[in-house]
């Protein structure tokens, strides 16, 4: 699993360094394929070689000491003692030993590439069952573990089927933080990280004790696919067996201890932090590839089915798992960082321990360990200033548009809400259509009419957002969190512990409590169901489930998705968020945009209307003002969006007319505005906070691109 160029030498195996950095890895082999990284070691050998004739047959080499120390040596070399890895494995079969070798360079302390993964699949499939497998790298420790652990979860789901399910007697938990066997293969002195390094301080000195599922990124992992729970502690059982050297799982923990002591140094803390995300991105990875050997997309690798996706393609049609990815690589800070309410002595906040206990038993493929159902109205929540439904606490519409965002309405106010647009059929009439398009990526189940979503105990409050998921998975997800739902009420005896936030005037603080609700199988309901009975009902609506918030980056195909919405025989277009207010606007602006294009190809209706008049425009709005840096920022005069302007032909009036769109839109959020108030932040930020700015930044940047 190496990607450097490696030598035998007499039998003993060298490999390419530069001077300067003799103990380091070079660089520019990253990511080296295994027929250019053999066609170089075939290069080096004639090199060797060639500067062997000049000095009398003999090589100069470099050894190491147990100390660490390097002293230079001369080695007699021939032909026949230089041999590269290809070739010595090739002599051993020629010697009669049954192996088959195979290359398949991984950057050490990386995590495998997809196609990484498949290659290594594809090999341990295609072998007989008893074939015997080896791996090796650099010190047979970081790449030849994950090797390993790749290897038994392909062994596991060939002679087991899926779901892919631990065996008993391999269950092992690690302890919170555990500190055993971290590391990189191959560490200096001044990046080792060692217990006399750093001090482990004891639970009651820390307070609360981090274990590996308090990382966020990875129960959202597990919970969105259909077999995660099973399938990754079939991962957890095989890394504790393949732990001899080094635990993949303890490493991220302990990587995120080190990060988290502020007496140590800004350097050590900065090392742990880039290398514990590598940890976390590799075992990221691990958990994707389980969920992907659990799947029918590998039945047919194994002579179970006919189904062959290699793990490549089954990741590029899930982009919420690669958002999630990306964002371990952008700011793997919020990973690691330990909050500041739980850096104190942990006690319960939600009053009643036998409560937290059934939060803690929890089991279910969504509704797992920690996790509640939170009802989604909270104390604060936006409300509407001029249109009023009940049950749907902030409902705008767009000036001069048949556009409307509303926030997540109860089923009643949904009713209010599409009886409010003309939408309801009767004997004589048929309702006007409306689409509505549903914007939440967080999972949402209906109880007894009231959406709830899912949250965790111990961030209640916190979004549990799958940036980048699509309508089919997020609603599958659903799906499942109803099946949990209704499994925990049958065990229960026909009831649930919900929670809900509550506001304490005393305090002036919200707080979220727990209660039990008696609920009925009929009772539980998924968004896709309720507004399907809806039109049961007679309402003339055409339901679309579109993830999109202001944290996903924005794609073309997001606003394909989008303006294919347009139906010519709807009456207007209903968009539905958490909060109705914030990304929401953007798509408002995208159908905007489209039905503005539509009725006018020459001259914009939105010009047209304001050169007419129009009793919400302001004279900023048709006549900017360009005084100052403030007001041109304000205005989203940013160097990137004139170049577009520039290249784009009739780009000045395409950006004055978005504008006006924006500014029509800003009751559900104002584009512009979120670009200038990251831009503002970020010049606030302390230059130590390399967090938050890139937070910002990544923010920032998202938002220019929604305009752009």
């Amino acid at each position: 699993m190496r990607e450097e160029p490696v030598i035998y030498i007499n039998g003993k195996p060298f490999v390419l360094r530069e001077i300067e950095r003799p103990y380091k890895n070079m660089l520019e082999y990253s990511g080296i394929d295994r027929e250019r990284v053999e066609r170089m070691e075939a290069r080096l050998k004639e090199d060797i070689l060639r500067e062997a004739e000049r000095y009398d047959g003999a090589i100069m080499v470099i050894h190491e000491t147990d100390d660490g120390q390097i002293f230079d040596a001369w080695e007699h070399v021939n032909s026949d003692s230089l041999q590269t890895p290809l070739e010595v494995f090739k002599c051993l079969e020629d010697d009669g030993f049954p192996i088959k070798y195979a290359r398949v360079p991984i950057t050490d302390g990386k995590a495998p590439k997809s196609s990484d993964f498949d290659t290594l699949a594809a090999n341990i499939a295609s072998a007989s069952k008893d074939t015997a497998f080896i791996f090796n790298c650099q010190m047979g420790r970081g790449r030849t573990t994950t090797g390993a652990v790749i290897a038994c979860l392909v062994k596991l789901r060939i002679s087991y089927g899926r779901p892919i399910k631990v065996l008993l007697d391999e269950v092992k938990h690690e302890q919170p933080d555990g500190s055993s066997s971290s590391g990189e293969e191959s560490e200096s002195n001044a990046t080792r990280l060692t217990s006399s390094t750093v001090e482990v301080r004891t639970r009651n000195e820390q307070g609360y004790a981090f274990g590996i599922d308090d990382i966020l990124l990875l129960w959202k992992i597990t919970r969105l696919f259909d077999n995660g729970v099973e399938c990754r502690e079939a991962l957890d059982a095989i890394i504790d067996r393949c732990s001899a050297l080094q635990n993949i799982r303890q490493a991220v923990l302990q990587y995120r201890k080190v990060f988290n002591q502020q007496h140590v140094e800004p350097r050590v803390r900065r090392v742990a932090l880039n290398r514990g995300a590598e940890y976390l991105e590799r075992y990221f990875r691990l958990i994707a590839f389980s969920a992907y050997l659990g799947s029918e997309a590998f039945d047919g690798f194994c002579g179970q089915g006919e189904c062959m996706m290699t793990f490549k393609s089954w990741l590029h049609q899930r982009p919420e798992v690669q958002a999630m990815k990306w964002s371990i690589r952008l700011r793997p800070g919020r990973f690691f960082n330990v909050p500041e309410e739980l850096r104190a002595p942990h006690e319960s906040q939600h009053g009643d321990a036998v409560m937290e206990a059934i939060v803690k038993a929890r089991n279910g493929s969504v509704l797992g360990k920690g996790s509640i159902l939170k009802m989604y109205f909270f104390p604060g929540q936006i409300t509407s200033s001029r249109i009023q439904i009940h049950g749907a606490p902030h409902v705008f519409k767009v000036n001069g548009y048949p556009v409307y965002s509303m926030a997540t309405p109860t089923i009643i106010g949904a009713k209010e809400m599409l009886a409010y647009l003309g939408a309801k059929s009767n004997a004589r009439v048929a309702g006007q259509k409306v689409v509505i398009t549903d914007l939440r990526e967080e999972a949402v189940v209906y109880i007894h009419g009231t959406p709830f979503v899912l949250r965790e105990l111990n961030k209640p409050v916190d979004t549990l957002k799958h940036v980048g998921i699509t309508g089919p998975v997020v609603e599958n997800m659903e799906a499942r969190l109803k099946e949990d739902i209704l499994s925990e009420v049958r065990q229960s005896g026909g009831r649930m512990l919900l929670h809900r936030e509550e506001y304490c005037p005393s305090s002036n603080q919200s707080s979220v409590v727990g209660y039990w609700e008696n609920i009925f199988p009929d009772d539980v309901k998924t968004p896709a169901e309720v507004y399907a009975a809806l039109k049961d009902e007679g309402y003339n609506i055409a339901y679309r489930r579109i993830p999109l918030t202001r944290e996903r980056e924005a794609l073309p195909s997001d606003v394909d998705e989008i303006q294919n919405c347009r139906d010519e025989s709807s009456a207007c277009y209903l968009y539905v968020s958490h909060t109705g207010f914030g990304g929401v606007a953007y798509t408002m602006a995208i159908i905007c945009c489209r039905l503005d294009a539509e009725v006018n190809f020459g001259t914009s209706s939105v010009t047209q209307t304001m050169v007419n008049g129009d009793p919400y425009s302001t004279p900023e709005e048709s006549l900017p003002s360009w005084t100052s840096e403030e007001e041109a920022r304000r205005m989203g005069d940013y160097r990137d969006i004139l170049s577009l302007t520039r290249v784009l032909m009739h780009g000045p009036k395409s950006k004055a007319d978005v504008d006006i769109i924006i500014e029509r839109c800003a009751g559900a959020g104002h584009i512009r505005d979120d670009i200038l108030h990251y831009s503002k932040e970020l010049e606030e930020v302390p230059d130590d906070d390399d967090e938050h700015r890139a937070y910002l930044m990544d923010m920032g940047i998202k938002a220019l691109r929604l305009v752009f």
